[in-house]
């Protein structure tokens, strides 16, 4: 199934503009492109107007003909197709590298057992000098 954002709805089916009447588009231009006025939204509860930003405002007015693509090109999948039989890389070794503190400075490590590493010059009873 599709998703409900991206499916046309059945009603009206010469319902509003089409894209092809205003401008020049190819012949593999889905009908979700096509026809923007059929566009069914998401579906969400409005939200308070108090608390509503500009890009809600925005996302929630369905596109326009001047608005959507005049082309669609779908792109291989070849790629994708390699990954799915085999899946991602896995690494199942052992992390054993220390991490090198930005406090203490590149020279120190912290480890487990430095619970307080702070740099030389922090010194909470006066002036810091290192």
């Amino acid at each position: 199934p599709r998703p409900r954002a991206m499916s046309v709805s059945a009603a009206a089916p010469g319902a509003g503009p089409r894209t092809s009447d205003c401008y020049r588009t190819s012949a593999a231009l889905p009908g979700r492109f096509q026809q923007p006025d059929r566009f069914c939204g998401y579906g969400k509860p409005e939200p308070h107007p108090r608390y509503r930003t500009t890009n809600q405002t925005y996302g929630s007015r369905a596109p326009t003909v001047h608005e959507v693509p005049t082309s669609f090109h779908i792109t291989p999948h070849g790629f994708t197709r390699i990954q799915g039989m085999g899946g991602p890389y896995r690494n199942s070794g052992l992390n054993t590298a220390l991490e090198k503190s930005h406090v203490t400075g590149p020279g120190n490590f912290i480890t487990a057992s430095d619970r307080l590493d702070f740099h030389p010059s922090y010194n909470p009873k006066g002036p810091s000098h290192c």
